[in-house]
């Protein structure tokens, strides 16, 4: 009996000190809404952009309409409020020297770089807590951030965000 005890003392102190906030969601995919098929969408205009030649209008119409196909996807209503664990890359809005403290967060390093951006419905506006951004030499690197997400609409310089996390924690993402 004492070794279970002592058994279940240790693990419940670990799991204590651990720094890995808790978390119920880790998946991108969930913040869509549950009734619009992405990857059925994205397929139809993969098809309608072989058929035309690559750097023409047509093709510049057709990535077009796909965005455009992409920002009616919705939001998922049912993630406001939950806390999540993501990993992801930024695109930094505002610093402190040091750290990036507020950036949009993607679910691939692609999504912030190329056109079209990534719909809003998979880009979160992220203000991390006190001392909790992500150092400026790692702003390149995959992390992960731990937060609760609000359903709420972020509008800034480097793009449109329909999630926001007020309460950010970041963590290099290592293998």
């Amino acid at each position: 009996m004492r070794k279970i005890f002592s058994t279940l003392f240790v693990a419940l102190f670990l799991a204590a000190c651990s720094d890995t906030p808790n978390y119920e969601l880790d998946n991108w995919s969930v913040l869509i809404d549950p009734n619009f098929n992405q990857e059925k969408v994205v397929q139809f205009y993969k098809d309608k952009v072989k058929k035309v030649k690559e750097g023409s209008k047509e093709e510049i119409l057709i990535y077009a309409e796909l965005q455009d196909a992409l920002k009616k996807a919705g939001n998922n209503k049912a993630v406001d409020g939950k806390k999540v664990k993501l990993d992801g890359y930024i695109v930094p809005v505002d610093t402190d020297g040091e750290k990036v403290n507020k950036f949009l967060f993607f679910p691939n390093q692609a999504a912030c770089i190329h056109v079209p951006a990534s719909p809003a419905n998979q880009t979160i506006y992220v203000i991390t807590k006190k001392d909790e951004g992500v150092m400026m030499e790692d702003a390149y690197e995959q992390i992960s951030v731990y937060g609760t997400l609000k359903l709420e609409t972020a509008k800034v310089a480097t793009g449109t965000a329909s999630f926001v996390i007020k309460d950010g924690i970041t963590r290099l993402v290592v293998y």
